[in-house]
């Protein structure tokens, strides 16, 4: 933790300004989460409470209300690198595997939500309104808002989906097909343990993540970047005619669809 330190007193927003201020914006961001909102904490010493505008002014902070504020998205790198406290994890649990602590608020989620454009919000709103799925708000939003995880991919889950693999020679059509009838039923694509429940897959969460890049860069199955609950057939699967019902009818290629 002494490298975040540094590199929190040293931000380039702040490090010319006071010791208090500097202090603060160590606060801030040990105090925020991975979405870069946060609350100070009672514990704020008064010299940091004060140069909290301070922090706002030299764009450290974005928002700033009372004791509530937002980090700044340039320095968001330094912000939920704390670890909740006991409490904390006992109002919201970590998602098993989730690298960083989320914390939900529906305003947060609101606002993002009308920052979206129009096409990522009704996908959005396809997943929330989905009744077979019934996902809670605070499940769709930590998948929409956190940024993507960490893609590094160590040896024993490679070793690991080798071994897998070869029990599960068709898993690219199988997977297209699962896809096709999916996005049938719900309007949008599954969740990568959405698609490992349906195949039956009980695979750790890490080597599901490379059965699915693998797919992906097979182009048994394509996406739509970072965004979750994209999955759908890809350029291999479509040449032995497991396409979206969309897709058929098209004779020329289309942009990828949400």
């Amino acid at each position: 933790m002494s490298g975040w330190t540094t590199r929190a007193l040293s931000a380039k927003p702040v490090k010319k300004l006071p010791p208090a201020a500097r202090l603060a914006a160590l606060f801030t961001a040990a105090h925020s989460t991975a979405t870069l909102l946060g609350q100070a904490p009672a514990d704020l010493p008064e010299a940091c409470r004060g140069a909290l505008p301070d922090l706002l002014s030299k764009g450290f902070l974005t928002e700033l209300s009372g004791t509530t504020f937002q980090v700044a998205p340039a320095v968001g790198h330094l912000a939920g690198r704390r670890p909740p406290t006991e409490e904390e994890k006992a109002l919201r649990p970590a998602r098993a595997g989730a690298g960083r602590w989320f914390a939900f608020r529906t305003e947060a989620w609101d606002q993002w939500k009308d920052a979206a454009t129009p096409a990522l919000r009704r996908h959005v709103e396809s997943v929330e309104h989905c009744a077979l799925c019934s996902q809670s708000a605070e499940r769709i939003a930590e998948a929409f808002m956190l940024p993507a995880g960490n893609k590094f991919f160590p040896r024993n889950v490679k070793v690991a989906y080798g071994q897998w693999k070869d029990g599960h020679p068709d898993r690219g059509p199988q997977a297209a097909d699962f896809n096709v009838a999916f996005r049938a039923e719900h309007g949008h694509g599954p969740s990568f343990k959405q698609l490992g429940d349906g195949m039956g897959w009980t695979l750790p969460r890490p080597v599901l993540g490379f059965v699915v890049v693998r797919l992906v860069a097979n182009e048994w199955l394509t996406k739509t970047g970072e965004v979750p609950w994209t999955l759908r057939p890809g350029s291999a699967a479509q040449q032995q005619g497991i396409a979206l019902p969309a897709a058929r009818r098209q004779t020329a290629v289309a942009p990828a669809q949400l």
